[in-house]
């Protein structure tokens, strides 16, 4: 329900408001949806009883394809320079880069950092915006400002393209070549489902994995929080990833980031951007210099802690001339390593008993920059065994590994190093009830973030992320390490905004039970205006007792998904014959 759902809506956001225009088309700009949709229909079928002679990797008709060419700075993305690639699941388009270099200034601008990169341009110690695009995802609602940068080449589209609602909003499927960075001054609303762009993608594995695999092939975007990260609702990220900048505020807000990413592109040595785009590092790097330009991040201390580490980016913390001060200092040498983790063991609730749900539902996504989890268990904590071993080191140097509390109580969390370099660890952490954010007047999460640091000895790499989120609409109680009550309909609780890609609100209360030996005995259910109901540990419910009260015959209870008037999921609780 909830994969297919965040479909509808990334759907949604595409196909709206389509021009009328005629167009000749061979609707090769529809690829990445009518592929999505594909996966989906296999992922709704079980392994064993898919027709063998469906293919699962759909393969794309032969079609014209020639790269393009950037012309007075404009990259046009055309059906013919575009092409499918089924292992990153996008549309890829292609340009060559102009063999004549541009006269004039890189860089027009009179603040500290532009006069700063203009200066290294001439001296020919950075590397200034060839082989670059800009991305502008709006409609030039929010675009970069081009007189400032009158060499970086600019994407635009043409006809077929716009029809197809190519340039518009949160870019899925659709992607480039060449280093990429862009904007969309855009989210979702006026739906139950409004949302940032970023949000849209973090309820789903496969769009998340797309992202990642974009942000790994050198493309990465900035999106206002619009909504999302407000005094309102609270901070409603499910997960905190590098794959993009969340600026905060609303349309236009993302317009210092993005000056920032373009003077730090600018900025750095030519042989160490052609190293960074050659091994897919570009955007991780600049992740890291965004995250250690932080204005209250000043040493390696600072840089291990949430500081650094925000799901959406204040702009009063926003420091470009150290940002590219920092990006031109780094040498081939003095290049970050790149964190890289995996989840080897971990507690999993059972839907129906530990949580209800229709489906298992506590794992949100899974990249190697980024894994998420939603605490949906009753159990007061949950295990896992993370493992960092995949990460890389582009001169082969021994990494040693930080773990570290980003965001959360640190008293309830427990990271156990499993080996002497870090590679490995046991992380145990408790359910985390709804918490203020330090330095945010008004702001409140209900998210637990942990960084893998990979350090190399020169430079701490950008961490890889490790997100735990409960559910801000549930009141708990745990005494001694025991659940003892959960209540759904708690007043000034239960009414806090849940995303509803992610929780079907309930409405009972739930007082668990224990024997005098302190083993789980059930609970009893309590929905308003009704008889209590009794649930047996295994999450039965009791439906006939015998004549000393115990509890004889049991029915299964399911716990579906149904769509109201509002196409709003609302869960319907049936009991088994």
């Amino acid at each position: 329900m909830t994969a297919i759902a965040s479909l509808i809506c990334v759907a949604l956001a595409l196909t709206a408001g389509l021009q009328e225009e005629p167009v000749v088309s061979t609707g090769l700009f529809n690829q990445p949806l009518q592929r999505l949709a594909q996966i989906r229909q296999l992922q709704q079928v079980e392994p064993d009883k898919r027709d063998k002679n469906v293919d699962s990797t759909a393969v794309t008709p032969e079609r014209p394809f020639q790269r393009g060419e950037i012309r007075d700075n404009t990259a046009t993305v055309t059906e013919l320079n575009t092409r499918w690639d089924e292992s990153r699941l996008s549309l890829i388009t292609g340009f060559d880069v102009p063999t004549t270099q541009q006269s004039g200034p890189e860089i027009v601008g009179s603040s500290a950092a532009e006069v700063a990169v203009q200066k290294w341009i001439d001296e020919g110690t950075a590397v200034g915006h060839r082989s670059i695009l800009y991305d502008n995802r709006d409609r030039d609602h929010s675009n970069l400002n081009r007189s400032k940068f009158p060499h970086l080449a600019f994407v635009e589209y043409d006809a077929a393209a716009k029809k197809a609602q190519a340039d518009w909003g949160l870019r899925i499927g659709q992607a480039f070549d060449l280093p990429t960075f862009g904007n969309s001054s855009t989210s979702h609303v006026g739906s139950p489902f409004w949302r940032s762009n970023p949000r849209s993608v973090l309820t789903d594995d496969l769009l998340t994995k797309i992202v990642y695999n974009e942000f790994v092939n050198n493309q990465m975007y900035c999106y206002p929080e619009h909504n999302d990260f407000d005094p309102e609702h609270g901070d409603v990220y499910p997960a905190n990833t590098p794959f993009w900048v969340i600026s905060q505020g609303s349309s236009g807000s993302d317009q210092q980031f993005m000056d920032a990413i373009a003077l730090t592109l600018a900025a750095f040595r030519p042989d160490v951007r052609a190293k960074l785009i050659e091994s897919h590092w570009l955007m991780s790097v600049v992740q890291m210099l965004l995250r250690r330009s932080q204005k209250s991040v000043q040493s390696d201390d600072d840089y291990l802690t949430g500081k650094a580490h925000p799901v959406v980016f204040q702009p009063s913390e926003l420091d470009t001339l150290r940002m590219v001060q920092l990006a031109h200092d780094l040498t081939i040498n003095k290049l970050p390593a790149m964190a890289q983790i995996q989840v080897i063991e971990e507690d999993l609730g059972v839907p129906g008993r530990d949580y209800f749900h229709p489906h298992a539902a506590e794992k949100l996504f899974d990249t190697p920059a980024a894994v998420a989890r939603v605490f949906r268990t009753t159990a007061v904590s949950r295990r896992m065994i993370v493992d960092a071993s995949t990460s890389a080191e582009l001169s082969g140097r021994l990494l040693r590994f930080r773990w570290s509390v980003l965001q959360g109580d640190p008293e309830k969390v427990q990271i156990r190093l499993l080996d002497d370099k870090g590679t490995r660890a046991e992380i145990v952490f408790q359910w985390h009830p709804r918490t203020a954010i330090p330095n945010l007047k008004g702001m409140e999460t209900n998210r637990l973030d942990i960084g893998v640091f990979a350090d190399n000895g020169q430079t701490l790499s950008l961490p890889a992320f490790l997100s735990s989120f409960t559910l801000a609409n549930e009141d708990r109680t745990y005494v001694d390490g025991r659940i003892q009550t959960i209540d759904y309909g708690s007043p000034g609780i239960s009414d806090r905004y849940v995303d509803p890609m992610i929780d079907i609100p309930k409405r009972w209360r739930d007082e668990y039970q224990y024997s005098a030996e302190m083993k789980p005995l059930g609970w009893v259910r309590t929905l308003p205006g009704s008889e209590p109901q009794e649930f047996a540990a295994d999450g039965r419910i009791v439906i006939k007792k015998d004549d000393a009260g115990n509890p004889g015959e049991f029915r299964t209870i399911q716990y579906e998904a149904e769509l109201n008037e509002k196409q709003v999921p609302v869960l319907k609780v049936m009991v088994a014959p």
